[in-house]
């Protein structure tokens, strides 16, 4: 006798709990999009693979259950996130985790100085329990570390730094959920001698830390006056 797909395996547990076949079929989807996304990234921006196993330990048991609790709203299964996370676990490797709950390979320490978002480009997602997965966008290292300023700095929000990926997690005033900022060096793009800002973000409906005028070239800086080259007679 042929062995049962994982899929079967799959549809089978979820019978158990009463959930059709498409409800955690769409959940499922849900979990492997951002799996999918979060590995491109890791081949983009540090090489190699980011494993099955390693993405799920990354996020850790009460990160992996946020993102279950958004499978399952989507899914029409409402608050069910324990659920999914029942049905899928039962039938996929138990990961290893921390006793802390914290990502098992990357410590996260708190981030109190802007200045170490080092890299030249970021790729940003805003990770909201209730909200729908964000696709991401695009930020320059200058604009992350003015958002970093004004996030944890001159409001109340926090910030974290994985030193090992360069991975960045920062809440906003009273926002519920949290900005990630993966590292993004391929995405890097013209920079303003001025303010280091890229060209786009000196054309965003509220200016956030660019100057007044884009520009690539030195000479468009205010210059010093010239040294005089003849002695000054003194009164």
């Amino acid at each position: 006798m042929d062995e049962p797909t994982r899929e079967q395996l799959l549809y089978a547990e979820a019978a158990k709990h009463g959930v059709s076949p498409a409800q955690i079929h769409r959940a499922v989807d849900i979990i492997a999009a951002v799996q999918r996304r979060d590995r491109e990234d890791f081949r983009t921006n540090f090489g190699g693979e980011l494993t099955p196993d390693r993405w799920l330990a990354g996020y850790g048991v009460s990160g992996f259950g946020d993102l279950c609790a958004k499978a399952a709203q989507q899914a029409g299964l409402g608050d069910n996130g324990g659920l999914v996370m029942r049905i899928v676990s039962a039938i996929a490797p138990e990961p290893e985790l921390r006793d802390d709950d914290r990502p098992v390979q990357f410590w996260a320490r708190p981030l109190t100085d802007p200045t170490e978002a080092g890299f030249t480009a970021y790729r940003v997602t805003y990770d909201d329990p209730k909200a729908e997965v964000t696709t991401g966008f695009d930020w320059s290292g200058a604009l992350l570390r003015t958002a970093l300023c004004a996030a944890t700095i001159t409001g109340p929000g926090a910030a974290s730094l994985e030193e090992a990926t360069g991975v960045i997690a920062f809440t906003h005033d009273d926002l519920p959920g949290a900005y990630i900022a993966r590292p993004a060096p391929k995405r890097a793009r013209p920079v303003c001698v001025r303010c280091a800002q890229w060209e786009g973000e000196h054309t965003l409906h509220e200016r956030f830390g660019a100057c007044p005028q884009f520009t690539t070239t030195a000479v468009d800086l205010p210059t010093a006056a010239p040294a005089p080259t003849t002695a000054v007679p003194v009164p």
